[in-house]
């Protein structure tokens, strides 16, 4: 096997040197479990802050509010920027084979969107099938220099701005700026209704209608504008795929210092989004409206990667690699979200399952003492590591990401841990 070795001889970045077995367990990047583990345990956090009551004496509000400073979003991030890691290192493996990339890419989209709606429509988490959906974009810029990538990204990042600027100035032009603010309030309004209707459903007793609720949901969702513009989970994919392609996943100790440099940019961002940000700045009304929506792109875009939680992500991410980097028995210490990391899938499945059912109307409805979420975060983690462990101590792959890799391949994949090489 192919890896890059630390001076202790140990090899925490394994390469993808062994075209013949391009996707075996011995090839995995183990950072990159680690920080998919990091970040079932965040949404754990998430969730049961957001289900969670305050019985008063202030911890409540004091837990949410960490919550929602820290971790809201953050952790989903996470997730994005690992998917874009992820393309990249499939293509990567592709290319090495030989093998046709964009037949088996597009099942396993197709595979994930299935999922993704599963989520949705059944249990009412809306994460995965958007990714399915903008995943297929990166298709068109694989081959990509890294230049090419990286205006991409910022083009990417600006364009709910950029589409903001372009549609008031046609509005202007044909004579439309007067109801210009309008139209957008009414489609606004609009879709605020149906999401309430739907929300009506969303908390019956009967789990059909709360399903046929969801379904709505999920139409109004994907269907309005935010959703449309690629600032959302293809930037993200973005930010991972170049991450791999400079090396830092597979190699961070070369790059400590732009490791460093993107952690402080995060936490430099994240404080002007929490504090410079919700300073409202004024815009005259009787300015004309190109004016008026180039003031918003220039008072609003300094603020994107706030926006898009990417800011406390990239300090997380860094914070690991930089761990990993200066000790790679750090990689043995975090094994318990490796584990997790490894059936990602699996166990967010699990996860959505098992909130769905327990807190909404149509189960068992409970309620959580918010002094209680953080601990009960933490045992059902526990839960997660150690039915991980039990199962892939017998198996090569979680059970979903069998069904995934299957799908993908378009053929049974083996399964028990003895019809393969073991890991090394």
């Amino acid at each position: 096997m192919s890896a890059t070795t630390s001076a202790a001889g140990a090899t925490p970045f394994p390469a993808t040197g062994n075209p013949s077995a391009p996707d075996t367990l011995s090839e995995r990047i183990e950072v990159l479990d680690v920080l998919r583990g990091i970040a079932l345990l965040g949404m754990f956090f998430v969730h049961f802050s957001s289900r969670s009551t305050d019985p008063g004496g202030g911890f409540g509000l004091l837990y949410s509010r960490v919550v929602e400073l820290f971790f809201v979003n953050r952790f989903f991030t996470i997730f994005a920027i690992l998917f874009g890691v992820g393309f990249a290192v499939q293509l990567r493996r592709a290319d090495a084979r030989g093998d046709t990339f964009i037949p088996r890419f597009v099942r396993r989209l197709l595979s994930l969107a299935v999922f993704g709606f599963i989520a949705e429509a059944f249990f009412g988490f809306n994460v995965l099938l958007g990714y399915a959906i903008w995943g297929f974009p990166l298709l068109l810029v694989r081959r990509w220099s890294t230049k090419a990538l990286v205006i991409a990204l910022l083009i990417s990042t600006m364009s709910p701005s950029i589409s903001l600027l372009t549609r008031a100035t046609y509005a202007t032009v044909v004579g439309r700026a007067a109801h210009f603010d309008a139209d957008r309030k009414a489609d606004n309004a609009e879709r605020i209704q149906a999401m309430r209707t739907a929300a009506d459903g969303i908390r019956s007793t009967d789990y059909r209608t709360v399903i046929a609720a969801r379904i709505r949901v999920l139409q109004v969702r994907y269907a309005q504008q935010s959703f449309l513009m690629p600032a959302g989970a293809f930037t993200l994919f973005l930010i991972g795929f170049l991450g791999l392609r400079l090396g830092l996943f597979e190699d961070p100790r070369r790059h400590r210092r732009l490791i460093a440099g993107i952690m402080i940019f995060g936490t430099a961002s994240w404080a002007a989004w929490e504090l410079v940000f919700p300073l409202h700045i004024a815009i005259p009304p009787e300015w004309p409206m190109p004016l008026r929506a180039l003031s918003t792109f220039a008072t609003t875009q300094p603020f994107a990667i706030g926006s898009l939680s990417a800011d406390l992500a990239f300090t997380y991410i860094g914070a690991i690699l930089l761990l990993v980097a200066h000790n790679p028995a750090w990689l043995r210490r975090l094994g318990a979200f490796g584990i997790t990391g490894r059936m990602a899938l699996t166990n967010y499945m699990l996860q959505v399952m098992i909130l769905d059912f327990a807190f909404s109307n149509h189960g068992f409805a409970l309620t959580i003492n918010a002094a209680y979420a953080p601990l009960s975060a933490l045992a059902l983690f526990a839960v997660d590591v150690a039915l991980s462990r039990w199962w892939l101590s017998r198996y090569q792959y979680g059970p979903l990401e069998w069904v995934w890799r299957s799908a993908t391949y378009a053929r049974w994949q083996p399964m028990r841990r003895a019809a393969t090489v073991g890991d090394s």
